[in-house]
């Protein structure tokens, strides 16, 4: 019964959440990109957005869902700078990955493990950079390069530096290649671009 409960929550949660999307989309133009994950120490689990329109000057909440499990958390969003809000949730989402649902746009991640250590112990390097792909935004319907993963390493990546994940491919550049939509400005790796 309480799992039932939960699911029918969640999925309530889900249809209220995209039924203030619609109705919100017409008013609130623009676009938001994931440009970094954090699990700070202080700070909790921060998702870093980029955006563009009117999302800047909006309330913004959302919930993130963690894939494989029946679990989902409160996505709590405020503006630090006219093109950068960051948004926290619930530390147990560390080290899943995540599905994060804002104001209509859908972002696939991983929430890296809490950077906290016990006294005396030594911080593992890892790495983590984007996984961008060309994907259909919205409400635009017009193409975009999109955080569509996270990928962490032990090792810094270097421009060129090639990731196969599946079927698709990927190379790592400090700004997206050169391709037919606009670029994006940070380091990750990009897929290739289509033709």
């Amino acid at each position: 019964m309480r799992k039932i409960l939960s699911t029918s929550f969640v999925l309530l949660a889900l249809l209220a959440l995209l039924t203030s999307t619609v109705s919100a989309a017409p008013h609130a133009e623009g676009s938001i990109s994931l440009v970094e994950v954090r699990n700070d120490a202080e700070g909790g689990v921060i998702f870093v957005f980029n955006v563009s329109g009117d999302f800047a000057k909006a309330k913004l909440n959302g919930i993130v869902h963690v894939q494989g499990e029946d679990a989902s958390y409160g996505l709590n969003c405020s503006a630090v700078s006219e093109n950068t809000i960051h948004c926290t949730t619930s530390r147990k989402t560390a080290s899943r990955n995540v599905v994060v649902y804002l104001q209509g746009f859908i972002f696939w991640a991983f929430v890296p493990a809490s950077k906290s250590l016990p006294a005396g112990s030594a911080a593992p390097t890892q790495y983590c950079y984007g996984l961008y792909d060309i994907v259909l935004g919205f409400p635009s319907e017009s193409y975009n390069w999109q955080q569509v993963g996270t990928e962490c390493q032990d090792a810094a990546a270097s421009e060129g530096d090639e990731l196969e994940l599946g079927e698709d491919f990927y190379q790592f550049w400090n700004e997206s290649p050169d391709c037919w939509v606009d670029p994006v400005l940070n380091e990750g790796y990009f897929n290739y671009c289509p033709k």
